[in-house]
């Protein structure tokens, strides 16, 4: 009986291979179709790539405005070479000597 159930199976299977597919109702407008999925997409979000370049103006701003802030209101270099290295020095020997280290 089983054997029966598989050739008929069998049968069933070669007979659906032999029709052949009728897709003419998918291909009608499937560019229309497809074309308004993608708009719809597009339409609902906003890719976070696209929110950067849209902040790239404000970046800059904010950059030019930090580097004339840099510029503008640093205290002049010293000349003394070895101004950055004695800077410290004078107040670590004054707080030896008053905690008496």
């Amino acid at each position: 009986m089983n054997d029966n159930a598989d050739e008929r199976l069998d049968r069933l299977f070669a007979a659906t291979r032999t029709v052949p597919v009728d897709t003419s109702a998918l291909e009608e407008h499937f560019e229309t179709r497809l074309m308004a999925r993608l708009a719809e997409r597009r339409r609902n979000a906003i890719p976070w790539y696209v929110m950067m370049w849209r902040m790239v103006p404000l970046f800059a701003v904010l950059v030019a405005v930090i580097a004339v802030y840099g510029t503008s209101f640093s205290s002049s270099p010293s000349d003394d070479l070895f101004a950055a290295i004695s800077t410290g020095q004078e107040e670590y020997l004054a707080q030896n000597i008053l905690t008496g280290e």
